[in-house]
C-alpha cells in the first residue's frame, strides 16, 4: 500500500498498530490490516484498497488499457495475494504443531509406539510421502516462485511495460519473503535474479 501511494505521489501518514486494540479497532469487520483512511472512510483489505485509490487518483493507473491484460494483472494481484498467505499459514500452523507436540511430550515424541506405527504417522503427516512437510512446504513456495519467473518473462513488468496492481502484489509478496518470514524464503528468493532486479524497478519507481 505504501509503494502504491509513494507510485501516485500521494501525501499520507503512516500509522503502526501499538497492540490488538488498534486492530480491533482500525479495522473491526475482520480485525486485519493493512486499513486506508481517507476524509474519514476507511477501507479494508489491500486489494480494495488498491482499487479505491486507482479509482480516486487515476493517475499513473494501476491497470492496462487492455481488458484482457488488466484482467490478468487483476488475477496475478489476487494470486500473490492469497498464495503467499496459504504458504504464511501453513508454515507457521506447522512450527507451532511441531512445537506443541514436542512440549507435551518432553521431547520424546511417540516414543513409545512400535517403529512401524510411528514411521506411518511420519508418513501420513508428510501427505502420504516422505517428504518432510516443511520441506514439502517450500518445494511448493519454490515452485511458486519460477512459476513468476515464468510469467514475467523479459518484461520489466507483468503483463506491461508499466507497474499495475500485479506488480504492486507480487512485490509485497516478496518483500514479506525478503524479510525471511518464511525461514529460508529469503534465500530462496535471492536464487532468483530476475525476481530480486524485478524488486528494485519496483523499488526505483516508488521512492527506493
Amino acid at each position: 500500500m505504501r509503494r502504491t501511494l509513494l507510485l501516485k505521489g500521494i501525501d499520507f501518514q503512516l500509522r503502526e498498530p501499538n497492540g490488538p486494540e488498534d486492530y480491533r479497532r482500525w479495522s473491526p469487520d475482520t480485525g486485519l490490516l493493512p486499513v486506508l483512511e481517507i476524509d474519514g472512510q476507511r477501507t479494508a483489505d489491500s486489494t480494495d484498497i488498491l482499487f479505491r485509490l486507482d479509482a480516486l487518483y487515476p493517475n499513473p493507473p494501476l491497470l492496462a488499457d487492455d481488458p484482457k491484460l488488466a484482467d490478468m494483472q487483476r488475477q496475478l494481484e489476487d494470486w500473490a495475494d492469497e498464495s503467499f498467505l496459504w504458504y504464511f499459514i501453513a508454515f507457521s500452523r506447522g512450527r507451532e504443531n511441531a512445537d506443541a507436540s514436542e512440549g507435551a511430550s518432553g521431547g520424546r515424541r511417540e516414543t513409545r509406539l512400535p517403529h512401524f506405527l510411528r514411521s506411518a504417522l511420519a508418513w501420513l503427516r508428510s501427505g502420504g510421502t516422505w517428504e518432510r512437510p516443511e520441506t514439502a512446504l517450500m518445494r511448493g513456495l519454490g515452485d511458486r516462485l519460477d512459476d513468476l519467473v515464468k510469467f514475467l518473462g523479459g518484461r520489466a513488468f507483468f503483463y506491461a511495460d508499466r507497474i499495475s496492481v500485479a506488480d504492486l502484489g507480487v512485490y509485497g509478496m516478496l518483500y514479506t519473503m525478503r524479510l525471511d518470514s518464511i525461514a529460508g524464503s529469503a534465500k530462496m528468493l535471492d536464487e532468483r535474479p530476475a525476481l530480486v532486479e524485478f524488486m528494485r524497478r519496483v523499488e526505483r519507481q516508488t521512492g527506493g
